[in-house]
């Protein structure tokens, strides 16, 4: 049996990833650093964006701009896939346009966040027009950079090296992200709001220089033992995946010796959002006719209608906490919401670590995901009974811990014993449109029902309605939900796969 020194040096190995050639083990560190700074600059930035939205424009309008979202996000998803198949390269990605590849894609956001730092450098107040600007920046990068950079890395892994790599980023990740909500606590100590945006400004041009170079590393690095990474390592990190490189090596496919004719690329990136929009279709189809994958949709996004609702009480009540008239508020909540965010990340790591393995192992996936619903369900009905700031805190952070400790694990490992077209495509529906859909819903109760407006001060909160609907909803996902982890464990049982 080896002894606590040779784990110990075994694990420090497997984080150092000196399984690997010595010339990917490099281009996965400048491929870790990159995540890191991405994942580290979206927990950074997010405090920020909602203080100063909340400063600028209002808590009144939050709800609003929420419903707006998808509208401003899809255009960015498609026009995404469309650059993947266009430019028919990794580091054209990250990096495009002239010839000689040295204009950062990521230069629009970066342009944006610069010219919102001076315009918050100049003014006390940012100016509406830029504070909504902020908002749907921030948000439409967090979805984007993270399943950019993962299929950039899909594209040049194998899937032995993948299996090798990922669990270390993952983990980098999760240090950027946690380095990152510290920095934002000090936001007076760094130049108050406008040096977090320089900030992030910076980190754009950084991580476009990083995957860069981890490009050019990857392809000078000796050839791997079998293809790019497809199945589970792409499936299982990442959803939202471009479908240009599916159509490049069906157009690819033919005798070695001949060079079969290729469309240009506005055609072949026309071709990939057409198929996109079509993979939309199809995940809607399998989602209703297999009602195994109907489960996983309604368990993956059902706790975004109540942690909305209590995300919008918490934003409120930090509004109210510290009010916009009075100065150096902003600041305040920029470092409140970034310390919830400190919080949110050391719980998930330490449930993680301690409690889901143990979790399922005693009961299953039964266990796991009905724990969410009930966690969920109690916080919110605790909200409508004492509807007080540190109530609504404690409770967010709790209902954030289990969605990504137990709940997000939980639901990919029910995807195990599903068929590629259905975690490919209706994971993809699941995680993009039912995110979408789901968050909707959310945001117009908090418009209609519990918006905080002059006519009901001084608090708009409608606890009847809003626990009267929590308890129906959570009743319905946690029926799902056993159901769910029972056919799951039967699946297990017999070694079957829903087709």
């Amino acid at each position: 049996m080896p002894s606590c020194g040779e784990r110990a040096r075994s694990c420090i190995d497997r984080e150092l990833l000196r399984e690997l050639p010595n010339a990917w083990r490099v281009a996965y560190f400048f491929f870790g650093i990159a995540y890191m700074l991405i994942l580290g600059t979206s927990l950074m930035i997010n405090p920020v964006t909602i203080s100063t939205f909340l400063d600028s424009v209002g808590v009144d309008q939050q709800p609003l701009a929420q419903t707006y979202l998808p509208l401003v996000l899809l255009p960015v998803l498609f026009i995404y896939n469309f650059l993947w198949a266009a430019l028919q390269s990794p580091q054209g990605l990250v990096l495009v346009a002239t010839r000689s590849f040295r204009r950062p894609v990521c230069g629009v956001y970066t342009v944006l966040y610069v010219l919102i730092a001076v315009q918050s450098w100049e003014h006390e107040h940012l100016p509406n027009r830029w504070a909504w600007t902020l908002f749907y920046a921030t948000n439409t990068k967090s979805v984007l950079f993270p399943v950019m950079l993962w299929s950039v890395m899909n594209d040049l892994s194998s899937t032995k090296y993948s299996k090798i790599a990922y669990p270390a980023l993952v983990t980098a990740g999760q240090v950027g992200g946690l380095a990152g909500s510290l920095l934002a606590t000090e936001v007076c100590k760094v130049g108050g709001t406008s040096g977090l945006l320089v900030m992030q400004a910076v980190a754009l041009v950084v991580i476009g220089g990083l995957v860069w170079i981890a490009c050019v590393l990857a392809s000078r690095a000796p050839a791997t033992e079998d293809a790019p990474a497809e199945g589970s390592a792409r499936e299982a990190l990442t959803s939202m995946q471009p479908v240009a490189e599916q159509a490049l090596r069906l157009e690819g496919a033919g005798e070695a010796s001949v060079v079969p004719a290729r469309p240009n690329g506005c055609v072949r990136g026309m071709r990939a959002v057409v198929q996109k929009l079509w993979e939309a279709v199809e995940g809607i189809i399998l989602i209703l006719t297999k009602p195994y994958v109907a489960g996983i949709f309604w368990v993956a996004c059902a706790h975004l209608v109540p942690r909305v609702l209590l995300d919008y009480q918490g934003t409120s009540l930090t509004n109210e906490r510290w009010p916009k008239s009075v100065p150096g508020n902003k600041d305040k909540q920029t470092s409140f919401f970034a310390w919830c965010n400190v919080a949110n990340t050391v719980g998930t790591g330490l449930l993680s670590l301690c409690g889901l393995r143990s979790l399922v192992e005693r009961g299953g996936l039964s266990l796991t995901l009905v724990i969410l619903p009930f966690a969920m369900l109690g916080s919110v009905l605790l909200v409508c009974f004492h509807h007080e700031f540190w109530t609504v805190q404690a409770v967010l952070v709790l209902v954030n811990v289990v969605q990504y400790a137990l709940n997000g694990p939980s639901r990919e490992m029910l995807y195990v014993r599903t068929s590629k077209d259905i975690k490919y495509k209706a994971k993809s529906w699941s995680d993009m449109y039912g995110n979408f859909l789901q968050k909707f819903i959310a945001a117009q109760i908090n418009l209609h029902i519990n918006r905080e407006q002059d006519a009901c001060q001084p608090h708009c909160f409608n606890g009847l309605f809003t626990g009267v609907f929590t308890t129906v909803w959570v009743a319905v996902w946690a029926v799902i939900a056993g159901c769910l982890g029972r056919r799951h464990a039967q699946l297990v049982e017999k070694n079957e796969f829903i087709q």
